[in-house]
């Protein structure tokens, strides 16, 4: 047993001390592409203008619906989703919005979410024109990691994702 254990150690000491480098170090290797600006944890859009919005009589309600493979089933279980409209140059609200006997309003999915303007007394809204929005996809570790952040801040929100206030020009749908 003594020699078993023994050859053991031994073919152990040589695996590990047999090999060394020979020669200098090879060429280092291409530049990797450029990584993404922010935080891991949050994926805010660039500003994007609605101005094509479909009626739901229904509802009573126009609607825009948008894709965002961002807003996984996790994200819908455990983080959040906030979305802002811009009023002036970049004057900020987040939704829910409330103006004028009209809500700005939305909710979100696996994989979109929906904005929806409607009446407060259930009647049918006027269109609501070109309005500009921004969504910022939360992961629940973000916000437990920045629990003193007011998420329905728009300035807040975006400088704990380590983004500027003004720095994109809005998208049109």
């Amino acid at each position: 047993m003594k020699k078993i254990v023994f050859m053991m150690l031994a073919a152990s000491v040589l695996v590990f001390t047999g090999c060394t480098k020979v020669g200098p170090p090879g060429p280092q290797g291409p530049q990797g592409p450029a990584g993404y600006d922010g935080n891991a944890n949050v994926i805010g859009s660039d500003p994007f203008t609605v101005s094509s919005w479909s009626y739901d009589g229904t509802l009573k309600a126009y609607t825009a619906t948008f894709s965002s493979p961002d807003i996984t089933p996790d994200i819908v279980d455990y983080g959040s989703v906030s979305i802002f409209k811009e009023y002036n140059t970049n004057v900020w609200t987040n939704l829910p919005d409330l103006n004028d006997g009209a809500a700005t309003v939305y909710d979100f999915y696996d994989g979109g979410f929906t904005i929806y303007v409607q009446n407060l007394d259930g009647s049918a809204p006027a269109f609501p024109g070109t309005v500009t929005f921004r969504t910022v996809v939360i992961s629940s570790s973000l916000r437990d990691a920045n629990p003193n952040t007011d998420w329905t801040n728009y300035k807040e929100v975006m400088q704990a994702i380590g983004q500027k206030t003004d720095d994109a020009s809005p998208a049109t749908f």
